[in-house]
């Protein structure tokens, strides 16, 4: 069962959402992501090998999404795979 820390769906265009991308790839660098949503506040510390998932979807009414997905479990090893991003 999961719980749901924070949750955050909206509109906005390819660069503000390049720009929120920029800043967890930038939180990740260094080991921490802080996230806001309204008055929710989280900080998540993810663990040096994680697991990395992208999944790419066509729905049945035509739209198209990119999914991203980091998950870790810490102080757990993770499995370690390559993956191209171009």
């Amino acid at each position: 069962m999961e719980n749901v820390l924070l949750e955050n769906e909206q509109k906005i265009s390819r660069s503000k959402i390049a720009e929120s991308l920029n800043k967890i790839s930038d939180g990740l660098k260094k080991g921490e992501i802080n996230l806001k949503s309204g008055e929710k506040e989280l900080s998540l510390s993810p663990s040096e090998i994680s697991e990395f998932e992208i999944k790419v979807e066509e729905e049945s009414d035509g739209d198209v999404s990119l999914e991203l997905e980091i998950e870790w479990n810490p102080g757990k090893e993770e499995r370690n795979e390559n993956i191209e991003i171009s």
